[in-house]
């Protein structure tokens, strides 16, 4: 513990700190030099704090530590996830343990046999299991004093706040895709990086209007999800969205699966209606259009033109109220000039044109989609959520998936199985199927130099709406040194 002289001064440091993360001082840096003053106030041998912003998933938005190494944090975090110990942080209630080996709650635990801890402190963060500060006494001290719990409590309570204002200001710089979230219904599409705020960009002026949207993109990158994100904006919300893989259809079944057929239509027909009457009122969205027969790109063609159709073996022309929106991940110029598309029904589709970016390039995206999709997997499985590590996230936003979202999904799928069957308290890095060289690594300082400024000149620059002038001035360069910047990162305005 701080000397009599010492203590008020540490104490007074520790708010005024908690003070600047208000102000929108860097929250790792602030929250690094709260947790180390709170140690050194008390006396503590180590200190860990967890954080949980609201809407960031379910992986805590800050994890450190003072004093420990990886292998003690990692014990720190198994003993504040165990049960009654996060029921009690639920309920916010502080645990003061005054020697945790021969308490029931920790001493089973062989990190706490092993080291054979004494004085434990929990302190609830946050409302509803938002977060923990943990401090644990240094051997032969004792328990915590009175003083010192109390210290820790007021830490907590307005750590919380603050950090949650301070993320909220945040949010509002580091997430160009905010504004759009707060106009339109785009939840089911994770992410926040700027290629995927120009995509929502470029949709958001047509979403109210009838008129075909051709979504392109490689495999995997979300075209399905981003088609039903458009119907659910739409004046036609309330209505079918009636999706149909269109390569998923035999050949010689497309024109039936599409329009219908009446009896008579090929032996044992009956009267079936086709995706586009199940879609009556609402959108009809043709994922893989590039697969579709030449010989039914006609009657696709009619239906664009004139909203009219016919069912196979019918002689009455019926007319379809929708709305289409189509994708692909083939290059249907190459295919025109092939003779395997028709032109004339690639301007009908590619009304408005629009791509979604491969995850290679919205790496931003990779942390939150992990997030989103541990969480979706545990209730498809009905198993545990695990939080994902800043190790694993570190090496999954790394690497380049080829196979995008759905190669993602994949790898998270598995590793979160093995993290479980691990016991484990979060998904770690091991649980991958392959770990390489340059997963089991941190960012170099070269890299993350290039993060921090890259970062740095997009937030100036969204900031001051792009006044290249301002932004020099700001930073203190040259105006020719922004722009080389702004070319070298390949920012973009949105």
């Amino acid at each position: 513990m701080g000397t009599s002289e010492e203590r008020p001064r540490l104490e007074r440091d520790i708010f005024r700190r908690i003070l600047g993360m208000r102000g929108g001082r860097a929250l790792d840096g602030a929250l690094a030099d709260v947790l180390a003053q709170l140690v050194d106030a008390t006396g503590a041998q180590r200190g860990y704090l967890e954080l949980h912003v609201a809407g960031g998933g379910l992986a805590p938005r800050w994890s450190l530590s003072h004093g420990c190494t990886t292998a003690e944090a990692d014990a720190i975090r198994a003993v504040t996830s165990r049960g009654i110990v996060t029921a009690a942080l639920v309920a916010g209630t502080t645990l003061h343990v005054p020697f945790a080996t021969l308490d029931a709650r920790f001493g089973e635990l062989a990190s706490v046999r092993e080291q054979r801890l004494e004085a434990v402190l929990c302190v609830p963060v946050g409302d509803s299991g938002g977060g923990v500060l943990y401090l644990e006494g240094r051997p032969g001290a004792g328990p915590f004093s009175d003083a010192d719990v109390a210290l820790a409590e007021e830490v907590a309570g307005h750590v919380g706040p603050a950090v949650e204002a301070a993320a909220q200001a945040a949010t509002a710089v580091d997430d160009p895709t905010e504004p759009y979230r707060g106009r339109l219904a785009l939840d089911g599409i994770i992410g926040r990086s700027p290629a995927l705020a120009r995509v929502f960009g470029q949709i958001e002026p047509f979403i109210g209007l009838d008129v075909t949207m051709l979504i392109t993109g490689p495999h995997g990158t979300g075209k399905s999800q981003l088609a039903r994100a458009v119907h659910a904006n739409s004046p036609r919300r309330g209505q079918p969205f009636v999706e149909l893989n269109c390569a998923a259809i035999p050949e010689g079944l497309i024109e039936s699966e599409l329009f219908g057929a009446m009896p008579g239509a090929f032996p044992g027909a009956r009267r079936t209606p086709g995706k586009v009457e199940a879609a009556e009122g609402g959108t009809l969205f043709l994922d893989e259009i590039a697969e579709i027969p030449v010989a039914a790109q006609g009657k696709l063609l009619q239906l664009l033109q004139s909203r009219q159709y016919y069912a196979l073996a019918s002689n009455r022309l019926a007319t379809a109220n929708i709305r289409v929106i189509a994708a692909t991940n083939a290059d249907l110029p190459a295919m025109i000039e092939a003779r395997r598309f028709r032109e004339d029904l690639f301007y009908r589709l590619n009304v408005v044109a629009v791509r979604m970016p491969a995850l290679a390039e919205r790496r931003d995206d990779v942390g939150p989609l992990v997030d989103d999709l541990v969480g979706r997997i545990a209730r498809d499985h009905g198993l545990p959520p695990l939080p994902a590590s800043a190790r694993l996230r570190q090496a999954l936003e790394r690497r380049d998936w080829p196979g995008n979202i759905r190669e993602l999904r994949n790898e998270v799928e598995y590793a979160l199985i093995r993290a479980i069957s691990d016991g484990a308290p979060q998904v770690e890095l091991r649980h991958l199927r392959a770990v390489t060289a340059s997963d089991d690594r941190s960012p170099t300082f070269h890299e993350a130099t290039r993060a921090f400024q890259r970062d740095l000149v997009r937030r100036e620059l969204e900031a001051t709406s792009w006044n290249v002038t301002a932004v020099a001035e700001r930073l203190d360069l040259s105006r020719a040194h922004v722009y080389n910047l702004i070319n070298q990162f390949a920012l973009e305005r949105k």
